[in-house]
C-alpha cells in the first residue's frame, strides 16, 4: 500500500503539465468548463492525507495530524461563517476556493511525512522532467502558431497549450533556477544554446511580467557572481570572453524584443494610459499601480474597506472569496497579491495558521540548503526561494493555485543536491 501511493503520486508529478493541457483543450476547443487537472490534484491531496492518517508511522505524527485538524476546524467555522452571513448558495463557491488556497500547508505537511518515510519520495530531476513538458508545452504549439491566447482582449500573447497565462508563467519563473542549474551541470553547449533560446523565447511571447522579471534576476545574480570569482581567480581573457558573450547576447535580446508579445503588450499599455514617456509612470501613483501592479494596488484597497467594514468574526476568520455579496458592488475579483489575499480572505486567524506552517517549512528549508556541498546548487534554492517569496507579493498565482504550489512543495521537500548527481 505504501509503496503504491508513492509511485502515484510520483507519476502525478511527473504527468502534471499533461494534466494541465487536457484541461486547456477541454475548455478552450470543447468549451467544457470542467477542469480535469484541479479534480486530480485534489484526489492527491486525498491520497496524501490517507497516507498521514493510516499509514504514517512516526513520533510526529500526532503533531502533524493535530495542525491538519486546526486547519479543517478553522475551515468549517470560516464556511459557517460564510452562510450565516451571505447564503448557502455560496458554500461550493467559498468551500471550492478555501481548499485552494490551504492546499499548499495541507501538502506540505504531507509531503513531508510522505519524505520522512521514503528517501527517494520526490525522485532525482523530476523538477527538470516537469519544466522541460511546460517548456515545449509552451514552444512548438508557439512555433505551429496554434498555440492559445494568453489574453481574452486587446494584449497578445500565448500560452502554447496551457490554459492560464499567470500560472504557467509563476510555474516557469520558480523553477527556473533549477533548471539552468542543470544545464550548467551538463555542460553541454548545444545543449544549454538550444534550451536558453527556447526559454527566452517562451517568456517573451507568453507577455506576462512575471518570468522575464524572474529571468533577469537570475541572470543578474549569476552574472554578479561568476565575474566576481574570474576576478578572484585572475582569469581575465576568460572574463573578456564571458562579457563580449554576454553583450552579444543583450544586443540580440534588444533586437528580438521589439517583435516579441512582451514588448508589443507594454506598448498597448502604454498607449491605452496616454504615457509618452515611460518615466511618467514613477512619479504618479495611477500609473504606477496600473502599469507595473495591473491595478492590483487599487483592488487591494477596495478589499481593505471591505475587510474594515466587516463584523469582528469575519475579521478574525475572512471576509471570504466574494465581496459585497448580493449587492450592486458584489465582485469575486481577487486582489492577486497572495498575502493580502490571504489576510483578507481568511482573516487573522486563517492568516496566522497558513503563514505559521508555511514559516515552519520555509525555515527547515533554508537550514537544510545551508549545509548543502554544492555552492551553485545552494545559489539555485535561494533563487528559487527568493522568486516564491517576491512573486507571491507582486503577481500573485503563488502561494494560492494549487498547479504553482505544488511545485513549491516538491522545492521545500527534495533532499541534498538532487541535480548534482548525474
Amino acid at each position: 500500500m505504501k509503496k503504491s501511493i508513492v509511485n502515484l503520486i510520483k507519476l502525478f508529478l511527473i504527468l502534471s503539465p499533461f494534466f494541465d493541457i487536457i484541461t486547456a483543450f477541454m475548455i478552450k476547443i470543447f468549451d467544457i468548463n470542467f477542469t480535469i487537472s484541479m479534480l486530480v490534484r485534489f484526489f492527491v491531496l486525498f491520497i496524501c492525507l490517507f497516507y498521514l492518517i493510516f499509514i504514517y508511522n512516526q513520533k510526529d505524527k500526532k503533531y502533524f495530524l493535530l495542525v491538519v485538524g486546526v486547519i479543517f476546524i478553522y475551515l468549517l467555522i470560516f464556511l459557517t461563517i460564510m452562510v450565516i452571513n451571505k447564503d448557502i448558495s455560496i458554500l461550493l463557491y467559498e468551500g471550492k476556493n478555501a481548499i485552494k488556497t490551504f492546499y499548499l500547508p495541507i501538502l506540505l505537511i504531507t509531503f513531508f511525512a510522505i519524505s520522512k518515510e521514503n528517501k527517494d519520495f520526490v525522485f532525482d530531476k523530476i523538477i527538470i522532467i516537469v519544466y522541460i513538458v511546460y517548456l515545449l508545452g509552451i514552444f512548438i504549439p508557439d512555433i505551429l502558431g496554434i498555440g492559445f491566447d494568453s489574453y481574452e482582449v486587446t494584449k497578445t500573447g500565448s500560452v502554447g497549450f496551457f490554459y492560464t497565462a499567470n500560472e504557467v508563467s509563476a510555474i516557469i519563473s520558480i523553477l527556473m533556477p533549477f533548471f539552468l542549474f542543470y544545464l550548467y551541470q551538463k555542460k553541454n553547449f548545444i545543449l544549454t544554446v538550444l534550451f536558453i533560446g527556447i526559454l527566452v523565447f517562451d517568456i517573451l511571447s507568453i507577455g506576462t511580467k512575471g518570468p522575464l522579471l524572474s529571468f533577469f534576476i537570475i541572470l543578474g545574480i549569476i552574472v554578479f557572481i561568476y565575474i566576481i570569482y574570474l576576478l578572484n581567480v585572475k582569469l581575465y581573457k576568460i572574463l573578456a570572453l564571458f562579457i563580449s558573450v554576454l553583450a552579444l547576447f543583450i544586443f540580440f535580446i534588444s533586437f528580438y524584443l521589439p517583435q516579441t508579445a512582451f514588448y508589443k503588450n507594454i506598448k498597448v499599455h502604454l498607449d491605452f494610459l496616454g504615457v509618452d514617456n515611460v518615466f511618467e509612470v514613477l512619479t504618479d501613483y495611477k500609473l504606477f499601480d496600473h502599469f507595473v501592479f495591473s491595478s492590483r494596488l487599487s483592488f487591494l484597497n477596495n478589499t481593505y474597506q471591505n475587510y474594515n467594514n466587516s463584523s469582528l468574526e469575519e475579521k478574525l476568520f475572512g471576509i471570504g472569496y466574494m465581496e459585497n455579496y448580493n449587492t450592486n458592488l458584489e465582485s469575486t475579483k481577487m486582489i492577486e497579491m497572495d498575502y493580502f489575499d490571504i489576510l483578507f480572505r481568511h482573516g487573522v486567524i486563517g492568516f496566522i495558521i497558513y503563514m505559521g506552517i508555511f514559516i515552519y517549512f520555509l525555515i527547515k528549508f533554508i537550514n537544510s540548503t545551508i549545509f548543502l556541498k554544492s555552492f551553485p546548487f545552494k545559489v539555485c534554492n535561494y533563487l528559487s526561494l527568493t522568486l516564491i517569496l517576491l512573486l507571491s507579493f507582486i503577481t500573485g498565482h503563488v502561494l494560492l493555485a494549487p498547479s504553482v504550489s505544488i511545485f513549491i512543495v516538491v522545492i521545500f521537500v527534495k533532499k541534498g543536491d538532487m541535480l548534482c548527481e548525474n
